[in-house]
């Protein structure tokens, strides 16, 4: 079994070369998976992704050599925050996709979310330029530059050390208010990269020919320095604008993100994040302790469309180096 057949995400009266139903990742939803410290959700992210540019590779297939029913081009748009590009890439290697050729297919886009987006890099790095007598950043080596195959998005673009300076200078009691606009202005700048990269995948390969993901990895980290009420209310209704956006062109794109749900800070926020999403996907660790076959086991809560919430069965899941492996309840014992 896997996660698919397991939610029967698959297309209508579409089979493989193998006679097996095309898996699809349904369109329209807000989909939330949600993990512990002490396991990691973020495997399920590199799984989503393979499935995506996999599904790709039966479209080419299925569209050429059939007069009965396509399936639709599938695109992906990553933010990321927790993890770089880099880990991205060579994950993808194992698991089969190549992300630079994705990128040159159109298929995926990346905005990089590691580089300075938040102000206390910018602040100690400006000590540091300080202590070195400079104004401006200094040009990087190729090396410096960090891993980039292809063109990449950045969430805030290069500023200079004395505007920088200017805004440091600022009283202390203004701190809030600069921290807020930081943040609606790097969130305004999400929406329209996920915006603008859905439109540019249905003029590419049609409205009726497109599936775009967009993928936020992790929430948290955006709520971890931002840890205001105000900024959990400008987070929640960020999330809300975009599942409004996925919801009127509900068959062309889908909203993916993580979240750790076992934060302190975060906790009060989890039932609303729940709320929002038409399916949480938790993962945890087992119960029972330590298994050499099972790593954990992942439950899910789904909104059904008269808004109304319950549980599908409860899996097991094992991360393998290659592959990722699920598993009835008691079915390894």
């Amino acid at each position: 079994m896997d996660l698919f057949s397991h939610l029967n995400w698959y297309y209508e009266d579409v089979l493989g070369d193998d006679g097996e139903p095309i898996k699809s990742i349904p369109t329209g939803k807000l989909l939330l998976i949600t993990d512990t410290l002490e396991s990691d959700g973020s495997f399920l992210i590199h799984y989503f992704l393979q499935s995506i540019f996999k599904n790709n590779q039966n479209q080419s297939k299925i569209n050429s050599g059939s007069n009965g029913p396509t399936i639709s081009t599938s695109t992906c748009i990553l933010l990321g925050l927790n993890q770089s590009l880099y880990n991205y890439f060579n994950v993808g290697r194992k698991l089969g996709y190549n992300l630079t050729m994705e990128n040159g297919k159109s298929s995926f886009s990346f905005i990089n979310g590691l580089s300075n987006p938040y102000q206390w890099i910018k602040e100690q790095r400006i000590e540091q330029l300080e202590e070195l007598g400079l104004e401006d950043e200094p040009p990087l080596d190729s090396i410096s530059q960090g891993f980039a195959p292809f063109p990449i998005k950045s969430l805030i673009d290069n500023v200079s050390t004395a505007t920088l300076l200017q805004q440091q200078s600022q009283k202390e009691a203004d701190k809030k208010t600069q921290k807020q606009e930081e943040l609606k202005s790097i969130l305004h700048r999400i929406y329209q990269e996920f915006i603008e990269y859905h439109q540019q995948s249905l003029k590419k390969f049609g409205p009726t020919q497109t599936k775009c993901y967009f993928i936020i990895d992790n929430l948290n980290i955006l709520t971890s320095y931002y840890s205001s009420q105000d900024s959990f209310i400008l987070i929640m209704n960020f999330l809300q604008y975009l599942n409004s956006y996925v919801k009127e062109h509900s068959n062309t794109c889908t909203l993916i993100s993580l979240f750790h749900s076992d934060c302190d800070e975060d906790s009060k926020y989890y039932n609303l994040l729940q709320y929002e999403s038409d399916l949480t996907i938790n993962i945890h660790g087992l119960k029972s302790g330590y298994s050499k076959d099972i790593d954990g086991q992942i439950e899910f809560l789904q909104k059904d469309i008269n808004d109304s919430f319950h549980r599908a069965n409860p899996i097991h899941y094992q991360v393998l180096d290659n592959n990722i492996r699920f598993f009835s309840l008691g079915s390894r014992i």
